[in-house]
């Protein structure tokens, strides 16, 4: 083997986890730092959690508030276009007899 080419193996890398396990292994790294490891992953400890390190579910819940408040919004401007659309013939009505007209249909 040529010498000075392959990197030094260090036989006691310390690896740390989120958690804080910490555990030693063979690496050519001096320590190690880990999200999940054997003593907090849901698969060995039995537990239902999401392992979600990289908030992608965070993430969908706000892009599903925001799609909800903008349909929201889209169906209140579909309704007043409705209603003025409804209305824009009828020029003699004041707004109070207009809103009295809309609760009527509602009912």
């Amino acid at each position: 083997m040529k010498k000075g080419i392959h990197p030094k193996v260090n036989k006691e890398c310390l690896v740390t986890c989120a958690c804080g396990n910490t555990f030693t292994t063979i690496s050519t790294l001096p320590s190690i730092s880990v999200e999940i490891c054997g003593a907090c992953h849901p698969f060995y400890t039995g537990q239902r959690r999401f392992v979600d390190t990289e908030k992608r579910i965070d993430k969908f819940n706000r892009k599903m508030i925001l799609a909800d408040e903008k349909k929201k919004a889209a169906d209140k401007i579909k309704t007043s276009k409705k209603v003025q659309k409804k209305f824009s013939g009828s020029k003699d009505m004041s707004v109070k007899e207009m809103l009295e007209h809309i609760k009527k249909e509602g009912q």
